[in-house]
């Protein structure tokens, strides 16, 4: 579990980090002059139009109903500054370009939470600003009002004001960018991988950039999402505590070693096990790649997404599963552990596109069985004192959250493991 600088919904700043533990390692472009003949997507009168910052989205966004009772479209967008001259970033919307919607705007401390230009390191200050030839990553969460059908055709509009107007360049523009339509897919149904009440989504998606929802890593010349809707689960106690001993020691942890089961029906493609626990409180130094998921669980669903079940305990997989072998939903493959890049004991659960659990990407899914408790009225951070959560409870009418994901600071219920 990786810790975050707020914890408000909505209020989070980017922590563009990974399991890397890096930000956006990619190398800008070479600052160049927009080329005349761009063809801007939204001319209506089938003209080209200069557009200094050109985007695109990084992938095309699955809806997925969230415990707000929300349909949630998450995503990213990555915009260029074409030009020569400096860029402010100072608007993003999302449209629904049939219904004439708008579904998500970005401006001011919004949009700098949700905005990082390349290369920025993780808890740097918001900024707004794009230096010629730089790159940066907007990540979007729109929601899409009750009723709507699919398939729906998104467009893109990006504000920008440069220092002055040169050429063909405006002083300021806004721009239609990056159209695409979201075609009608649904997000894969699992059982809970954990049994019982007290779940908390410590690190999950959608509206706040987590550290997981901001992570982009850069792998094999390629750019890679797959902690996009990943969920780090840590457990409170009757008395909404996440430790009852020293911060350091696994055992403070009630939670550590319960059981970890199989979220669906599927075949066991990779078991790491027998790496140590790492010490809990603060987040490990010098580990290889290799060791950053820890002890962990890789599973192909039928329908050719991979669940990925990390940091488990030492020792509590290698002899349950093995690569190849075909396991029913329900099947326990591990034990909840602290091992690998973590810095409290905790379930690393994401679905993917592939079975690398670094270089694929992240794809959402929803619970079959599940109840919304409360929510954490406060930081994960305040979590490491031993003192008792404050959570503020469910309404009634959203307790019921079958089919539904899990939202950042969620604190859930699963059936008792059997």
């Amino acid at each position: 579990m990786r810790r975050t600088q707020r914890t408000a919904r909505g209020g989070a700043a980017v922590a563009a980090a990974s399991l890397l533990g890096a930000g956006l390692g990619l190398t800008p472009a070479a600052a160049a002059a927009p080329p005349a003949g761009t063809l801007s997507p939204a001319s209506s009168a089938g003209q080209d139009a200069i557009t200094p910052v050109t985007a695109s989205a990084t992938t095309v966004p699955v809806p997925v109903r969230g415990t707000d009772g929300r349909t949630h479209l998450a995503y990213e967008l990555t915009v260029v500054n074409e030009s020569t001259l400096p860029a402010t970033l100072t608007g993003v919307t999302v449209q629904d370009r049939d219904g004439h919607r708008t579904l998500l705007k970005l401006t001011g401390d919004s949009l700098e939470a949700h905005f990082r230009p390349s290369g920025s390191a993780p808890g740097a200050e918001p900024t707004d600003q794009l230096s010629p030839g730089r790159q940066g990553r907007v990540w979007i969460d729109a929601v899409v009002p009750a009723g709507t059908l699919f398939p729906l055709r998104l467009g893109h509009q990006v504000s920008v004001t440069y220092p002055k107007a040169v050429g063909l360049i405006p002083g300021h523009v806004t721009e239609s960018v990056a159209n695409l339509t979201v075609p009608d897919r649904h997000p894969v149904v699992l059982r809970p991988p954990l049994g019982g009440a007290g779940w908390l989504d410590g690190n999950g998606c959608c509206d706040q950039v987590t550290p997981h929802r901001g992570a982009g890593s850069p792998l094999n010349g390629s750019t890679y999402f797959a902690e996009r809707f990943a969920i780090d689960f840590v457990r409170l106690d009757v008395d909404d505590r996440l430790r009852t001993g020293a911060v350091d020691k696994v055992s403070s942890y009630p939670y550590y070693g319960v059981p970890v089961t199989a979220a669906a029906d599927g075949e066991i493609v990779s078991v790491v096990d027998g790496l140590p626990d790492s010490a809990p409180g603060q987040s490990p130094a010098n580990l290889p790649l290799s060791d950053y998921a820890g002890n962990h669980v890789v599973e192909k669903l039928p329908g050719g997404a991979y669940v990925l079940y990390a940091h488990l305990a030492p020792g509590s997989t290698g002899g349950r599963v093995r690569a190849g072998q075909k396991v029913a939903a329900g099947t326990q493959i591990g034990q909840l552990g602290n091992s690998g890049n973590s810095d409290a004991p905790h379930l690393h659960f994401q679905v993917m596109s592939g079975p690398d659990p670094l270089a694929s990407n992240g794809l959402p899914f929803v619970f079959s069985s599940m109840s919304l408790q409360g929510e954490l009225n406060g930081s994960i951070d305040s979590l490491f004192s031993g003192k008792p959560a404050r959570i503020s409870p469910a309404p009634a009418q959203r307790a019921d959250a079958d089919d539904e994901m899990p939202l950042y600071l969620d604190q859930v219920g699963f059936p008792a493991n059997r």
